[in-house]
């Protein structure tokens, strides 16, 4: 509703009559639905074998945000022509590019809204202060070649190695000032795309262009950094769980997802729980193979963050009425909901010779 008013109002200020703004305002502000649509089916995303690779992953969000903004366009478009408005095939393109450079800058801060907000990193706010003094000295006071540097390729330099020291938010924040300050830039006359090109809305698009291919590049940069932090968190779970394991007897490693509770075993169950490699798929099923369930007290660790690591002994119960005592695990993942787990057997006197315990 803000941002419709919003646009409304800017719509009156540049000189459209009050029904044209406000048509221009219910079909941009139409366009967020489409978006958040986008959102929630990037969440199936990484069911599909060839979504798995982060960079990949991150290439989707662009041309599916570009097919929910063309369709609103089109939408828009067909609106003012039936309203008697004069179109032209580049008045497409601009709204198309407009919008898509827009929610590209704040797609960073929209993915983060969910994550807990850590206390303030000094550290990252000297280095956005220092790309604001840089973009702000670029655009408003030295010309595009300055001593035959092409200050272009420092910014866009800059802002790249920014993303491998900044959070997800802050990402967010750097994309969204760039955006402010390239597009106040130009629209004043200033700054280098005015100057490479000095006639104002080719030198918008232009602007547009170059902060549409710079936030995907930074969004891409930003994801494989993730996906390398995770995948060394992930090994770093795996290697405290495994050491744990060890000492007691067979065991097998499982991840597991949250909140859906899933699990994705690492190596085959048939020595703990013969038969149900292919049916023990959740913490609900493993809690009941228990005759001790560990569930409610798991639930509390997990929940109050008591604790990098879960651990209960149990007495487990397979499919054949056989019962075992053993033990269950669970090792955080950093910057992460998702968990390593783990189920072993005691090995006992009694229990040396068999085949579990080997």
């Amino acid at each position: 509703m803000t941002a419709g008013l919003l646009h409304v109002f800017v719509g009156v200020w540049i000189g459209r009559p009050l029904t044209m703004a406000s048509l221009f305002a219910l079909f941009d502000v139409a366009i967020f639905p489409l978006c958040v649509a986008v959102f929630r089916l990037n969440t199936q995303l990484p069911a599909l074998r060839f979504a798995r690779k982060p960079i990949i992953r991150e290439l989707i969000y662009p041309l599916q945000l570009i097919l929910s903004i063309f369709c609103g366009s089109m939408l828009l478009n067909l609106a003012l022509l039936l309203s008697g408005y004069p179109i032209a095939p580049l008045h497409f393109l601009s709204w198309v590019l407009a919008a898509l450079t827009g929610i590209l800058a704040i797609l960073p801060l929209l993915r983060e809204c969910k994550t807990p907000v850590r206390d303030f990193n000094w550290r990252e706010g000297i280095l956005l202060a220092l790309n604001t003094l840089l973009l702000v000295t670029g655009y408003f006071f030295l010309p595009t070649l300055w001593q035959g540097l092409n200050l272009l390729l420092v910014q866009t330099t800059v802002v790249l190695l920014s993303v491998f020291t900044l959070s997800g938010r802050c990402v967010g924040l750097l994309l969204l000032i760039q955006y402010l300050i390239v597009v106040l830039a130009t629209q004043q006359r200033e700054g280098i795309f005015y100057t490479l090109t000095p006639d104002l809305i080719p030198a918008i698009w232009q602007a547009q262009w170059y902060l549409v291919f710079s936030a995907i590049l930074a969004n891409c940069l930003y994801q494989y950094r993730r996906w390398i932090q995770h995948q060394q968190a992930r090994a770093a779970s795996t290697n405290a769980l495994l050491s744990r394991l060890s000492q007691t007897g067979a065991s097998v490693v499982f991840r597991l997802t949250m909140p859906e509770e899933e699990l994705h075993w690492q190596g085959s169950t048939e020595a703990l729980f013969p038969d149900e490699e292919h049916t023990l798929s959740t913490l609900t099923l493993l809690d009941a193979h228990c005759d001790t369930p560990f569930l409610p007290r798991f639930h509390a660790w997990y929940s109050h963050q008591h604790g990098n690591s879960f651990t209960q002994e149990v007495i487990l119960q397979t499919l054949h009425g056989k019962q075992m005592r053993g033990m269950v695990m669970f090792q955080r993942i950093s910057n992460t909901a998702h968990l390593m787990g783990g189920v072993s057997l005691f090995v006992t006197a009694s229990a040396a010779g068999s085949p579990a315990a080997r």
